[in-house]
């Protein structure tokens, strides 16, 4: 059995958030590991957890998945938060500071945790470290007004006719040859004329 404890957004057993991947692996032991997502996770088949790390390669939430009573558990200020029933993790923790979008998901962005209960799968258990939610909230935002926005680009169109109609919404722009990136997910093709030639989204982490 392996025991984690988890300290809001600071740390979980021995990982401690904003590591860099060398020290969550050194962290993690002999647990055979899957890198995900272009590199961005790892998965622990072994313990059927998932470490994410940010676009500079440091750890940023570690979510467990599965009802695995006989792998591990978290444990919080001497009580074991998982895995249990979402009964008995409302008698720990105020409903009432946790959002839900279903009957299943809940999520604290002052704790930085979400938790989920399904029937098919079992729980889910995420913790993160300090502001994840508020980051992700923000970059939800932005990738929604530039996905509104990127439907006025048109093919043949100019490299600055294409930044002015993006400028309207963000000025998040990575130049790369003859590339543009928006918000590190929309992506701008151009040819050897600066003409425009293709958009493509990309939403699986760092570019």
């Amino acid at each position: 059995m392996k025991m984690f404890e988890w300290i809001p957004n600071k740390s979980i057993g021995d990982l401690v958030f904003n590591m860099t991947r060398e020290e969550t692996r050194k962290a993690m032991g002999d647990a055979v590991y899957t890198p995900w997502f272009k590199g961005s996770t790892d998965f622990y088949d072994e313990h059927s957890i998932r470490l994410d790390y940010d676009r500079n390669g440091l750890l940023e939430a570690v979510e467990f998945l599965g009802f695995e009573k006989e792998i591990y558990e978290v444990w919080y200020k001497g009580k074991i938060i998982y895995p249990i029933t979402r009964k008995e993790f409302f008698k720990i923790f105020d409903r009432k500071i946790f959002k839900s979008d279903d009957t299943t998901s809940y999520q604290c962005n002052e704790l930085n945790i979400s938790v989920t209960w399904s029937r098919d799968h079992g729980p889910a258990f995420l913790v993160a470290r300090e502001h994840y939610w508020d980051e992700a909230d923000i970059l939800i935002k932005e990738i929604s007004l530039i996905t509104e926005q990127h439907w006025k680009l048109q093919q043949g169109m100019s490299r600055e006719e294409t930044r002015k109609i993006m400028k309207e919404k963000t000025d998040k722009l990575v130049a790369e040859g003859q590339t543009d990136i928006y918000c590190n997910h929309l992506i701008v093709k151009f040819d050897d004329k600066d003409r425009m030639i293709a958009t493509k989204f990309d939403f699986n982490g760092p570019l």
